[in-house]
């Protein structure tokens, strides 16, 4: 009996170990999982892997969204199965969600899951784009998806295209051929595939974005910055960025870098406190790129050391170095300041006082050996009081007429003058005499003296005539500039004229001292008063040719005798 029991034992136990064996799991099998990006309203269908469950004889499909919903297979429904495709009629907003495809075959099973995220139809979504195709040829091809092409295999749906939204006619393959491209035919192409389930029409679409490139167009690297052996300031112990910018053609795609070396050493031998970051770019479908050094902390090294950025291509390299300098602080400004104003100060100081000086060495070293145009014979016409003078001022306006005026004037500095008495001829008619040498001349010196106008009444000398139509010639006509000289210290000039009383208020009286100053004798052309008078002079010119007597007179006066005197001028 006991061994009958266990005979009974191990038979059981043999049946239960392969009714076990049969009904054993499948060996799982890990599938990646796929995104999908849809536009709502309409029809899609997501495919279990076919290729894979179709080798290991899948017999038995079931679908789930979020892993708890059970998802059935009756038409009526608007998402149902069919084996191992699900379908959306239509897909609506709140689809949106992750569903798995459960299969199992006799040997081996799986799960394959399938996101699935649904859009509004407006505004377009750029994010249901399939991938971008940029292409350079002259005849783009553009395919249409398999997710929409695929419903229209075999005739079993109606293609179409659209550019930006808008029907293209005559347009039914899966691949739309654009023939001479442009950049006009660039936008977002659509194929829509409008196919019949149990007599309703979907439709199922699919987007890509066509994007023409112009032509590549390489060029030797040009670093735009920074320029050659430049220089820039650092402040020590603050971070410092250096750029280095690129340009190396158009559209390129081929071999370009751009790196920097601090003396002469790559990034792999640098301290910690430097770092680069290269970028590339395109700028108007300029190819540029940009090499960006950080010195964390500026030390005192760096203003000794080269930083050089370099560039290359397949065909060439080239290379920039720009050098650090220290920052100016506070201090050097102020002392730079203090210096420039200090400068101008000075400057203004002798252009103040030392003008004369400065004219007068001016007219030295640009003297004019030419003819003067305005056809001028004398540089001053002199008037001065030959009557009615103390014994005294007559002695000395006779020796300052007839001897230092022509010694200094004419003989030392070259000028040529008009003095009566001098000048002019025995039995000539003294009024033309006076009218034709003032129009000749360009300046009119005037000698004042305290006896001018005493004892006689106006008009009753000859040098009264002269005055009048001096005074005629600079203050009505415009046409001379004058030159007063105070022989002898005078307190008041109200004995003079009213016009020369006029000029005296425009412009002080030159007082001559017969005494010598400062190592200057009075006939110096040296000596301050004459430097004066030089000054107020015009510029020395070789006479040309003296002038005729009796002949007729241009009445055009120069252009330089009808503005007031500049304290700068230096030309006549």
């Amino acid at each position: 009996m006991k061994d009958i029991f266990f005979i009974f034992l191990f038979s059981a136990w043999k049946f239960t170990s392969a009714q076990t064996n049969t009904s054993a799991p499948c060996k799982p099998v890990t599938l990646p999982s796929t995104r999908l990006r849809v536009t709502e309203k309409e029809a899609i269908c997501l495919i279990c892997n076919d290729s894979l469950y179709t080798k290991r004889n899948a017999t038995e499909f079931s679908w789930r969204k979020n892993g708890n919903q059970d998802i059935t297979s009756s038409e009526d429904q608007r998402i149902h199965h069919h084996g191992g495709a699900l379908f959306f009629l239509p897909v609506l907003l709140n689809d949106t969600g992750v569903y798995s495809c459960n299969w199992q075959g006799p040997e081996q099973c799986a799960n394959i899951t399938f996101e699935v995220i649904v859009y509004e139809a407006n505004p377009f979504n750029r994010s249901v784009l399939y991938t971008s195709i940029e292409e350079q040829v002259r005849n783009p091809g553009i395919t249409c998806p398999d997710f929409a092409e695929g419903l229209c295999k075999g005739g079993k749906g109606t293609l179409v295209w659209y550019k930006d939204f808008k029907l293209i006619p005559n347009e039914s393959e899966a691949k739309l051929r654009i023939n001479d491209a442009s950049k006009n035919d660039e936008g977002i192409y659509t194929c829509k595939c409008s196919w019949e389930h149990n007599g309703t029409i979907f439709n199922t679409s699919a987007s890509r974005e066509l994007k023409i490139k112009a032509p590549s167009v390489l060029y030797h690297p040009e670093i735009q910055s920074p320029k050659s052996n430049a220089t820039e300031t650092a402040e020590l112990g603050s971070p410092k960025t250096l750029v280095c910018e690129v340009f190396f053609g158009y559209n390129v795609d081929d071999f370009c870098e751009v790196w920097w070396e601090i003396n002469g050493k790559d990034k792999e031998k640098w301290e910690s406190r430097y770092s680069e970051n290269v970028t590339r770019e395109v700028k108007d479908e300029a190819s540029i790129q940009k090499a960006v050094l950080t010195i964390s902390s500026v030390s005192e090294s760096d203003f000794h050391s080269s930083f050089t950025c370099f560039a290359m291509n397949n065909h060439v390299w080239v290379n920039s170095s720009v050098f650090l300098k220290p920052r100016e602080t506070i201090y050097t400004l102020i002392i730079v300041s203090t210096c420039v104003v200090l400068v101008f100060v000075l400057a203004l100081v002798a252009l103040t006082f030392f003008r004369i000086d400065l004219v007068l060495l001016f007219r030295g070293v640009f003297r004019m050996h030419r003819c003067p145009a305005d056809g001028k014979i004398y540089d001053a016409y002199v008037i001065y009081q030959r009557h009615n003078l103390d014994k005294a001022v007559e002695e000395k306006m006779g020796r300052f007429v007839s001897t230092v005026l022509p010694d200094v004037l004419e003989r030392k500095c070259g000028y040529r003058l008009f003095i009566h008495g001098r000048d002019d001829l025995p039995g000539e008619d003294h009024m033309e005499l006076i009218e034709t040498r003032m129009k000749l001349s360009r300046r009119l010196i005037v000698i004042l003296t305290p006896g001018t106008g005493r004892g006689y009444e106006p008009g009753a000398v000859p040098e009264d005539y002269d005055r009048q139509v001096g005074l005629h010639h600079a203050l009505v006509q415009g046409e001379l500039r004058v030159i007063l000289i105070e022989l002898v210290k005078m307190d008041s000039y109200s004995h003079l004229p009213q016009g020369l009383q006029h000029l005296v208020l425009k412009s002080a009286p030159l007082r001559w001292k017969e005494e010598r100053r400062k190592g200057h004798s009075p006939h110096s052309p040296h000596s301050r008063f004459w430097k004066h008078v030089r000054y107020m002079m015009p510029v020395p010119t070789v006479i040309c040719a003296r002038p005729r007597r009796h002949k007729t007179l241009k009445q055009k006066s120069p252009l330089e005798d009808q503005s007031p005197l500049s304290p700068m001028e230096v030309l006549p």
